[in-house]
């Protein structure tokens, strides 16, 4: 019933009748794809809404659970994505003004004609952007650990979830909050992951707490900032939705792997790095390399066992972040072996038992998965990195 009805709703959604509260009004159709199907199919786009997003529930009613904000929605073929991000004026800094560049390049491609903006993003090229951030990461997650759909689909269509992963992405903290309280239950304003059992995961995020938590906002590249964020709440969903292992997976791995896909992008705003809260984040922080060779000259890091038995984010200060960091890039990048077989091996469901017997055998599964699958022991994992480190990090 639902479905068709849906066929019958207008390809764009009227974002803002009026302009509420001061708030931005979004143009009602698509600027750039003028909502013509053949555009849309070179963005790989499926649909504008109003579409489903979660368990019957349209994207209208959505909208109308957050207060009826100005949203802009976009299906994918991997997601399905929401924004209310207003018009984003450019921060004049060099490295995200490249980034963006090579990324609108990269959708001017698809679409034939597109010119860079050169003061702002209006909130439809910020949405394209995400849709193609978002697809893009999809894709090299595939290639990193060179999986195909073949490697999960028993599981699921979605690296074996059953269903699209969802991203969400909000101005302000208030229809965030809404939202989250209304269809998982949760009180909080804070970016946020969930994993349905039956279907597939969600990640939201608002600009609006995250200007908070950094000092000094005025001429930051909040783009990046938040394209860093987002990515890594992504990835780490990849991680622990892989096969539906819902949470099964080594936590050095789903902060670890955040961080070499962020650091991709533009390593200066990594987040979720052991910082002891009040600690100043210092301009250098973000070279990692220089701070890596320098523990492992000294001897001063936690060796890969120890790494293989981190249960939680609180067993991981800002050093294990880093070598963490560093030894997947080693795995990734330099080491032989079957990637994709270790990474199956690793997102497995959690073993049952006690708190500790469950700990033992995870730390027993990362072992055998890294003898069968890398031919190295942790402690041949620890000094073959190490080499690494000092011949690598140190033109760096």
């Amino acid at each position: 019933m639902l479905a068709a009805l849906l066929a019958y709703w207008p390809l764009a959604v009227p974002s803002s009748a009026q302009d509420k509260d001061g708030m931005e009004e979004f143009e009602e159709v698509d600027p750039y794809t003028r909502g013509e199907p053949e555009r849309m199919k070179r963005l790989g786009y499926v649909s504008y809404g109003p579409f489903v997003w979660r368990d019957g529930d349209s994207t209208l009613a959505v909208q109308e659970s957050m207060g009826g904000m100005p949203i802009l929605w976009v299906e994918t073929e991997h997601f399905r994505i929401g924004s209310s991000l207003v018009t984003y004026k450019l921060s004049g800094d060099k490295e995200e003004k490249a980034r963006l560049q090579e990324e609108i390049g990269r959708l001017r491609k698809k679409l034939g004609k597109l010119k860079t903006p050169k003061k702002e993003l209006d909130p439809w090229l910020r949405l394209h952007l995400w849709a193609q951030r978002a697809e893009e990461l999809y894709a090299s997650f595939h290639a990193d650990f060179g999986l195909a759909p073949a490697d999960y689909a028993e599981k699921g269509p979605y690296l074996g979830k059953t269903d699209k992963f969802l991203l969400l992405l909000c101005q302000r903290k208030s229809e965030f909050n809404r939202h989250v309280r209304t269809y998982l239950q949760v009180d909080t304003n804070h970016a946020y992951r969930y994993d349905w059992a039956d279907g597939g995961m969600f990640y939201g995020a608002n600009v609006e707490v995250m200007k908070e938590s950094w000092d000094s906002p005025a001429g930051k590249p909040f783009d990046a900032i938040l394209h860093g964020k987002v990515v890594a709440g992504l990835v780490t969903n990849f991680v622990d939705g892989y096969r539906q292992n819902r949470y099964g997976s080594p936590r050095w791995l789903a902060y670890a792997l955040p961080h070499v896909y962020v650091r991709r992008i533009d390593p200066r705003w990594v987040n979720a790095v052991g910082y002891e809260e009040g600690r100043s984040i210092r301009e250098e922080d973000y070279k990692w390399e220089p701070r890596v060779a320098s523990l492992v000259k000294n001897k001063f890091f936690a060796s890969t066992e120890e790494m293989f038995g981190w249960a939680k984010y609180e067993d991981m200060n800002t050093r294990d972040h880093l070598v963490a960091w560093s030894r997947l890039e080693y795995l990734l990048n330099e080491a032989e072996g079957d990637r994709r077989g270790f990474l199956t091996a690793l997102c497995d469901v959690a073993p049952e038992g006690t708190p500790e017997a469950q700990q033992a055998a995870l730390v027993e599964r990362q072992t055998k998965a890294l003898a069968e699958c890398f031919g190295m022991t942790p402690e041949e994992l620890d000094k073959a990195w190490a080499r690494w480190v000092k011949k690598t990090y140190k033109k760096r």
